[in-house]
Parts: C-alpha cells; sequence; structure tokens
C-alpha cells in the first residue's frame, strides 16, 4: 500500500527527531538542516546514501567525518533506546532523518548524523498493527458521544449471525476512550494520512467509526486504544446524470429522494455485483433478511476494509512513510464480505448509465449541494425491497458488503 508518512510517524519525527538542545547540540543561528525522507541506494565505501526527501526530491547524502548513524525501532519517542550502528547497516527502503550538513542542488556534505528506522522493523510494526485491528477491531456507526466521561455509543453488525446468513440486529456497545488516542479522517478522503488529532466532542451521530480495543467478557463494552472516524454514510443512489467530462454525477439518495452531486475521489473503486450473485443475495433486500447494509435501517459496515482505496499494497514497504491494514471486523476470523466483493468485476465510470441504481460510501454533502464518493457498488437492484413512508425505496443489503474502506494505522 502506497502510504505518505501517517501521522504517529510524524509525530514521532516531531517528538523524536526534531528536539532542542538536549538531544543535539544546537549553535546559535539558524536551525540545523533536517531531512526526512526514504533510503534509495547505499555506498559504504564512500559513507554517502542517496535519499528521496518528501518534497520527491533525490540527494546524495555524505556523513561528516566524526558524523553517527543510529538505529530507533518504530513506537520509539526518545533517543534514549536508540543504537548505534556503522554505515552499512543502512539498506534501501529504510526510513531515515538527516541531521546538520551544508545542502547544494542535490548533495548534502557533512551530514552530523543519520537516524534510521529500518523497513524490516517497519514492516513487522505493520503487521502486527494489522492483526490486532483484524483480531481486535470494530467498526459501526455512531449514535451519540458523552465527551464529558469519555465515552460513546456505537452500533455494529451481528457479524456471527451475519456469517450465518440469519436475520440479525444491530449490536449496540459503550465505548471508553478516556485513555485511547482518536484521529477523525477529512470529508474529502478515508486515508488515514489525511487524519487529523481529535477528541471525543469532535464526534457526531452517524459518524463511521473504528476501535481498537479490549471487549468486556459480556461483550457489551469496549476499552479503546485507537479510535479513528469520520462522516461517511453508506447510501443506495439512482442516477440521474453523468458528466464524463468532469467526473461527475447527478444522483437521488433513494431512501429520502434528496437530490445531490457527486464526485469519485481519487483511487476510488466501481464494482458490479454478477448477476448469479446478485440472486444468491436476493432474501437479503427482504425486511429483516441479513441485518440490510444500506438504506433504511441501514446497519453500520463492519466488516473493516483496512487499507483504504483498493490495489494498494498494505504489507510493502511505502514510498514515503508507513501504514497498514486495519480492522478486519471484531471477530469475524477472516474478511468475509471483503473478499466477496474482490471478487466482483472492476468497472468505470464509463459502465454507469442513467438510472442505473449504485451503493456508495458518500463523505459530507456541502452546502453546494456536492460530496466526493468513496467505493462504488453496481446493479444493487436486487437489494430494493419496497418503498419507505416518505416515498423512497428501502434497499437492504448483506452486512458489511460495502463498506467505508476506512484506513487505519
Amino acid at each position: 500500500m502506497k502510504r505518505i508518512v501517517t501521522p504517529w510517524f510524524a509525530g514521532l519525527v516531531a517528538g523524536l527527531f526534531l528536539v532542542g538542545p538536549s538531544t543535539f547540540a544546537q549553535a546559535p543561528g539558524p536551525a540545523p538542516l533536517s531531512l526526512l525522507g526514504q533510503v534509495e541506494s547505499v555506498e559504504a565505501s564512500s559513507r554517502t546514501l542517496k535519499m528521496k526527501v518528501e518534497d520527491g526530491a533525490s540527494l546524495t547524502i555524505a556523513l561528516a567525518e566524526k558524523g553517527t548513524v543510529m538505529k530507533v525501532a518504530p513506537g520509539e519517542k526518545s533517543l534514549q533506546n536508540a543504537v548505534t550502528i556503522p554505515f552499512d547497516g543502512i539498506a534501501p527502503g529504510d526510513r531515515v532523518l538527516v541531521r546538520g550538513g551544508a545542502r547544494t542542488d542535490n548533495r548534502v556534505e557533512g551530514a552530523l548524523r543519520v537516524v534510521i528506522m529500518a523497513q524490516t522493523d517497519l514492516a513487522a510494526r505493520n503487521e502486527s498493527e494489522q492483526r490486532a485491528w483484524r483480531e481486535r477491531g470494530i467498526a459501526g456507526t455512531l449514535i451519540s458521544a458523552d465527551p464529558a466521561n469519555g465515552q460513546f455509543i456505537l452500533q455494529t453488525a451481528n457479524r456471527t449471525m451475519a456469517a450465518a446468513g440469519a436475520a440479525t440486529a444491530p449490536v449496540t456497545l459503550v465505548v471508553d476512550a478516556k485513555k485511547a488516542t482518536l484521529h477523525r479522517y477529512s470529508d474529502t478522503s478515508v486515508k488515514f494520512d489525511d487524519a487529523r488529532p481529535a477528541g471525543i466532542a469532535d464526534m457526531a451521530a452517524a459518524d463511521q467509526v473504528r476501535v481498537l480495543g479490549t471487549r468486556s467478557e459480556d461483550g457489551k463494552q469496549v476499552t479503546a486504544e485507537r479510535v479513528v472516524f469520520g462522516s461517511f454514510k453508506t447510501m443506495a443512489l439512482a442516477i440521474e446524470k453523468i458528466d464524463a467530462a468532469s467526473g461527475t454525477m447527478n444522483v437521488k439518495d433513494l431512501e429520502s429522494n434528496h437530490k445531490f452531486t457527486i464526485a469519485l475521489a481519487p483511487g476510488a473503486s466501481i464494482r458490479r455485483i454478477p448477476a448469479e450473485m446478485a440472486a444468491m443475495f436476493g432474501g437479503a433486500g427482504r425486511p429483516g433478511a441479513m441485518g440490510g447494509g444500506m438504506g433504511g435501517g441501514m446497519s453500520a459496515p463492519a466488516g473493516g476494509r483496512p487499507e483504504g482505496a483498493r490495489g494498494q499494497n498494505p504489507g510493502a514497504a511505502p514510498a514515503m512513510g508507513m501504514g497498514g491494514r486495519g480492522p478486519g471486523g471484531g471477530g469475524r476470523g477472516g474478511r468475509g464480505m471483503e473478499d466477496i466483493v474482490e471478487r466482483m468485476p472492476a468497472i468505470t465510470l464509463a459502465d454507469l448509465k442513467k438510472d442505473d441504481w449504485v451503493g456508495a460510501v458518500v463523505g459530507r454533502i456541502d452546502p453546494s449541494g456536492k460530496a466526493v464518493a468513496f467505493n462504488m457498488l453496481a446493479g444493487i437492484e436486487a437489494f430494493a425491497s419496497r418503498a419507505n413512508r416518505s416515498g423512497g425505496v428501502d434497499v437492504g443489503m448483506p452486512a458489511g458488503l460495502l463498506d467505508g474502506a476506512l484506513g487505519v494505522p
């Protein structure tokens, strides 16, 4: 998965690398040069390395005669546990911070310190986080938040019953987030890289939420360690007009009949439910069947699409940072519905037409009636059940069939 610097790593840089006199000796005057990036190649005999910095430039770094190379483990908040290593301990793909020296156009001479995070350590860290989210991750829709008590109430799907194909009722959980780290997604991005630190007071009813934490023995409460949330909604839409030139669509919410315009987010995927698969899931459109996941009575997307937009490689070392897969849905024991969606054929905007029905994960609709869509599923007509009281259409889908694709660290 291609990732930019994740917030936890950016915080590490701020707290660990870009520090004051207690860690780096600083003479009066301009602050020493600091460059963050990724190692491209190493020439140990000349004590030089080539790195790609975050502005995209490639620089050759020459270490000063008395310069040092230090290695720090992911997650460390200081250099207290860093170890000094030889220059040939640096490897391509490592994350690197260069401190000191003089920069010319394509070269830095006399770097005083090189601090690295090894690519192998980062990969192990990512895999560990991915496993944690798969095993202990929970996703759902926010019912209410209580900032004063550091809690919120989350509604999730009953994954065990849904997997068995039985009728399901939503599960309500009380989440204790007093000691958790919270991030809020941008309204126009489901990438965790674009999320910003937040608090429970920033949460709003109907937000999509992912929690990494530990459930109580009775399964009704969760003690959260990390929380990521955003104002996204899974909607059933009828296409009224497609503007291929601008990449936008005029749509109508099938449940409320509200009309607005959506544009696909960069990297958004569009898939179509094959006819035979729609027949298999046909019963999901009936009231009460499989705890429908869209339209009227919509249940939370409890499946976890862990890496943001598809087509990304969550296990690989990223070009400019690291990240990983997120929750696999608490207690699910596998990706379930995600695997089903992955087997559906991918299509493009050109394959859609007026009057098609699509399911989409939609960001906040702005005052001008525009929104961004992340992930879209065509062919949901198979799940239509009946008209609702507002004159719209109820559309029920198997729980988790179309989730928010929310990326997590």
